[in-house]
Order: C-alpha cells, then sequence, then structure tokens
C-alpha cells in the first residue's frame, strides 16, 4: 500500500508549476496551514517540475530540497531518456526520501515538445516511450509509487488511444489536464461526464488500483470537492489557483461567503447564519475562515495578508537556491485581491515588483498603508524576519 492509499478522499493536490511550487512557497503553505488547521490528511504537495537531464548532471538536484512539513510530497521529472528518470528517481526517493514520482507527459511548452527535448506533452505522440518511462522510474523509485500527469490529447481529444497505454504501466495515480496540447489553456477545461466517464471505465477495466484525479480551472477546494463527487474521481489537482493565495488548500477556507451554503461534497463546513451575520457586520478588510470545529471565525487580516507577502520574500531569500525574488511578481496580484476595500492596489502591486528584498517589500507596503492612512496596520519588518528565521531554523529540511 502507498501513501497515496493511505490519505481521505477526496484528494487534493497542489499542482507542479516552474518557479511557482518551489521550496519556499511550499514551506509557506504548509505552514500557514498548520497555523490555523490541523494539516489535512487529503493534500499532496508538489516539487516545481525538473528536467531528469538537469538533475542527473547534478545542475538542478538541489531544487530537490524540501522541509518536513511539506510531506507527503512528490517530485515531479520531465525527459525523454527511460534511464535519465530511472536515476532521477533514485535520487529523489533514496537521496532526499521523496514520498513518490510522478512523470510529466502534459507540459505543452514548446521548448519541452521541441524534437530536440520530446518531452512533457510530446509523449502523448509515442506511447510506447511513455510506456517504457513509467518502468523505468518506477524501477529507480523502488517502493516508492510512480504516478503520471497528461491531457487528453495532442491536437484533438484522444483517450480512447491513449489513456490505456498509460493505465497498462500501472501507475499508483493518473492525474488528467482536461485539456489537449493544442488548447493550452487557452479554452475551459473539458469537465464533461463523457470523458471522465470512459476514462473510470478504462481504469475500473485495465489498472484498477491506480487513482484517478483531474486538473484544470479549478479555484477552491469546494470546488475541488464538488467536482470530485460529481464526476467520481479520487480527487483534483489545482494549479494556478494557488498563485498569491497559501491558505487556499485547507478544507475548512471560506471566502466572503455571501449567503448559506449547504454542502455533502467533503469535509467544507460552511458558516452558520451566526457567522454569515458577523461577516456581514466587518468590513472585507479580511480573509474569512471557519475552523470547522465551532462557530468561533478566524480572521486572516489585512496586515497578515501583507506580513504574509513579506515572509513568502523572506523563504525565497533563506531557503530558496536562487534568492531572485521576481518569481513572486505571479503572486502579488492574487495577494493584494482580498484588499480591494482599501480602494485601487495597483500602485502598491507595481511597486512590489521593483523590490529586489524583502526588506524592500515591506517598505513599499508601509508607504502605501500611510497613504491609505492606515499605519496601525505597519509591517515590523524585524520582526517579521526574526520569526521567519525561526521558524526556518526549527524545521528539518531534507538536503
Amino acid at each position: 500500500m502507498t501513501f497515496w492509499n493511505k490519505l481521505s478522499k477526496p484528494l487534493v493536490s497542489l499542482a507542479p508549476m516552474a518557479d511557482v511550487t518551489e521550496v519556499s512557497f511550499r514551506f509557506l503553505i504548509a505552514n500557514v496551514i498548520n497555523k490555523y488547521w490541523i494539516k489535512p490528511n487529503n493534500v499532496v504537495l508538489f516539487n516545481e517540475f525538473l528536467a531528469t537531464e538537469g538533475v542527473c548532471r547534478d545542475h538542478i538536484a538541489q531544487q530537490l530540497e524540501y522541509s518536513e512539513i511539506e510531506k507527503p510530497i512528490v517530485a515531479q521529472f520531465f525527459g525523454c531518456r527511460p534511464e535519465a528518470f530511472k536515476i532521477s528517481a533514485e535520487i529523489a526517493c533514496n537521496k532526499y526520501n521523496y514520498d513518490g514520482i510522478d512523470i510529466n507527459m502534459g507540459c505543452p511548452s514548446r521548448k519541452v515538445v521541441s524534437p530536440k527535448q520530446a518531452a512533457g506533452a510530446a509523449l502523448i505522440t509515442n506511447p510506447k516511450l511513455a510506456q517504457e518511462i513509467i518502468y523505468a522510474t518506477k524501477e529507480g523509485a523502488g517502493s516508492k509509487p510512480v504516478s503520471v500527469k497528461t491531457r487528453i490529447g495532442f491536437d484533438s481529444i484522444d483517450i480512447e488511444s491513449w489513456i490505456p497505454k498509460i493505465l497498462e504501466a500501472k501507475p499508483s495515480c493518473l492525474t488528467l489536464h482536461l485539456r489537449t496540447k493544442k488548447e493550452l489553456s487557452l479554452v475551459p477545461a473539458h469537465w464533461e461526464h463523457e470523458i471522465l466517464d470512459r476514462v473510470l471505465e478504462m481504469r475500473n477495466s485495465i489498472s484498477p488500483e491506480t487513482l484517478i484525479m483531474g486538473n484544470g480551472d479549478v479555484e477552491t477546494m469546494e470546488q475541488a470537492y464538488q467536482y470530485s463527487k460529481e464526476f467520481g474521481i479520487d480527487g483534483v489537482m489545482i494549479g494556478r489557483a494557488n498563485y498569491g493565495n497559501p491558505w487556499l488548500l485547507n478544507p475548512n477556507l471560506v471566502f466572503e461567503y455571501i449567503e448559506p451554503r449547504t454542502t455533502d461534497c467533503g469535509p467544507n463546513i460552511p458558516p452558520t447564519e451566526n457567522q454569515l451575520k458577523i461577516i456581514e457586520k466587518k468590513s472585507k478588510n479580511y480573509i474569512p475562515t471557519t475552523n470547522g470545529d465551532s462557530d468561533a471565525l478566524i480572521e486572516i487580516s489585512i496586515k497578515e495578508i501583507l506580513s504574509t507577502i513579506v515572509m513568502h520574500a523572506i523563504y525565497r531569500e533563506e531557503i530558496s537556491r536562487s534568492k531572485s525574488l521576481s518569481p513572486l511578481n505571479a503572486h502579488f496580484k492574487n495577494y493584494l485581491k482580498p484588499l480591494s476595500n482599501l480602494g485601487d492596489v495597483s500602485s502598491l502591486r507595481k511597486q512590489l515588483y521593483e523590490c529586489k528584498s524583502s526588506q524592500e517589500i515591506s517598505d513599499s507596503i508601509n508607504s502605501f498603508l500611510t497613504f491609505k492612512k492606515r499605519e496601525f496596520d505597519h509591517l515590523i519588518y524585524t520582526e517579521i524576519l526574526n520569526n521567519t528565521k525561526n521558524l526556518i531554523n526549527s524545521s528539518k529540511f531534507y538536503k
């Protein structure tokens, strides 16, 4: 039995994204969740996908570093040489003690699918090689489970010839990005019964033990639970919605409920009418959440959101191999969304884009708060820095 089978359902995973799901952001997510809630037993984190050739040559193997609090965690690789996958899996499982290995067969990047690399979604056009890669990865991973993330076709939807080939290799989990390579992310994901029902039929016939997860356009945990129930799949992988939202992967998160809602789709417990009244009476300058055990609200304030931005930058500086803060640019817009009641925050976002250090980010935020006459929300950088470093120093890292 693998770790996948020990988790509660529906499963929810953090999609592997280059320059996004690297160690600093994953560490932030895990610690933000643990600050307010017991870590859910249905969440799986993935590292940013890495090239097997780079891992084999030890050029980027250090990017496999992670902290104990992130477990269970899966390493995802892309490439086209079975032997390179075998070696990369050995390194990830034996040296870094990853809980599993995932094979990227869905990246649509022109560079990745080019004839030179022939990786990612290009493997959809070469099922024989795809199978060889799975078998080689299993050999390298030993007792650790091997999973696959792919798309539902290359130029057009083609599950009938592609999906069975993957299932024949018996992956522990198969995550389907419900678009073709050609569609990139330019069209809505194909959350359609015709597709997923057929995939489940094939799974049940060819590899009953393989878990099936869906991916594409999922923005909340509630939506993930709804889709898992509606389509009968084992779980959902969430990608871009995590940008600037380290609170997302929590089963009890509630964003600005306007009216009472109920759900039987999972452990997401909606707020009571009393909670809703409390929310309505307060200005929307915090993210209202419920801890799932009582009517008490946990308020994530403006100050905490802004402090989290600084923490993210400090983590990047302290534990990431690359100290550049430019990857944070993808997060700023979402980080600032809950602050819309302060008026136009675009000026702050533009300032953050120019910052070269966590100190500069903190200073820019305080200047913005002064302009908005919210000096009481000012950040104390040294306090955030010391608390963040103490948390890092008390954590176990696999290096």
